[in-house]
């Protein structure tokens, strides 16, 4: 603020306490000073530097506010900001960015990238480092809970599969997973018929659930199931499935803490948990788990492309789409594909 002379009185109401009732007072401002004149009091001066001035707006009175509680106000906002325009005082920068359009939409900007960067970095970062206080415990109890609430909801019917079929695929598996020495955390296969067609995905704590229709579209191809099998225990064994329960509650919190409203954060967990979608790069990250599970065990990493051909073949026969194998959003087919095809060499 600068120096400047005695400029035009305002007339405010002053509630100072000392009255019940507000009295008419006159503002001026001269040398670094807001002086106040009382009617029968000596003329009253207020350094510049214990006033705190309204901010500017469109609507409402305008309140001065002064250190020692006493407050100045002027109903007469147009006749204020008037006032305060011809005097040697100037608006803080934050005043001033509120009352402009630009810099309203460089913050909303500003603010729109920061919300991403953090629901697309700092989200993901946040809950994989907690994860590592978590113990494995709550995966599979998570998981126990989730299974039932999704087979609650009438997801999932008792397979029509042949128990000696179950059986065999659980044996290969076994198999498989004993000689890859990959899981920390033993697989549980469950199969089911389904709604959601060819379709297979894992849940916290070993639990991949694999669709009658996913076998049966693959019959014959045990070692295209294993690798289906292989990318679901990815998502275990990387702890996918916490990791975006992690961020989805991370998000609800932030959202609680902005809106006020924490009801049933907790409580929708277990379902949350059997509708999550993974991120393409913990796709990809499942993907590069199956290779190393099919490298293991001799078995060339193309025989997935098997799967692609197959569920592309059915969605064209259908034309309609389908949900692609297991819930959640993945990397295209083509780019897959010739993954799978380069991990085995090329063939």
């Amino acid at each position: 603020m600068t120096t400047g002379t005695a400029s035009d009185p305002l007339p405010v109401e002053c509630f100072d306490g000392v009255p019940a009732r507000p009295r008419a007072a006159a503002l001026t401002v001269a040398d670094q000073a807001l002086c106040i004149d009382l009617p029968g009091e000596p003329l009253r001066r207020v350094p510049l530097r214990d006033v705190r001035w309204p901010e500017r707006q469109r609507h409402g009175a305008r309140v001065v506010h002064l250190r020692d509680g006493t407050a100045l106000h002027c109903a007469d906002a147009g006749r204020f900001d008037a006032w305060f325009r011809r005097q040697p005082l100037n608006e803080s920068w934050v005043v001033k960015a509120q009352q402009s359009w630009r810099a309203t939409v460089v913050a909303t900007l500003v603010l729109l990238a920061v919300c991403g960067a953090v629901y697309q970095w700092g989200l993901p970062w946040v809950a994989r480092a907690s994860l590592a206080l978590v113990p494995l415990q709550v995966d599979r109890e998570l998981g126990d809970v989730a299974l039932q609430s999704i087979r609650g909801e009438d997801w999932l019917a008792p397979s029509e599969l042949p128990a000696a079929q179950q059986q065999r695929l659980r044996a290969a598996w076994a198999a498989v997973d004993a000689r890859a020495g990959a899981h920390r955390t033993p697989i549980q296969l469950h199969f089911h018929k389904s709604r959601l067609g060819p379709n297979a995905f894992a849940l916290p704590g070993g639990h991949v659930v694999l669709t009658d229709e996913i076998v049966q579209l693959l019959d014959g191809h045990d070692d295209v199931l294993v690798g289906v099998v292989a990318h679901e225990a990815g998502h275990v064994h990387h702890r996918h499935g916490m990791r975006m329960l992690a961020q989805a509650t991370l998000l609800g919190t932030l959202t609680s803490v902005a809106f006020g409203d924490f009801s049933g954060l907790l409580a929708t967990a277990p379902a949350l948990l059997g509708q999550l979608g993974y991120s393409r790069d913990l796709e990809r990250e499942a993907d590069g788990h199956a290779i190393a599970v099919l490298q293991a065990n001799g078995v060339s990493p193309a025989v997935m492309v098997t799967l692609f051909e197959r569920l592309q073949a059915r969605q064209r026969h259908e034309r309609q789409p389908r949900l692609p194998i297991a819930l959640g959003s993945h990397p295209a087919d083509a780019e897959r594909i010739a993954r799978f095809r380069a991990a085995a060499g090329g063939r």
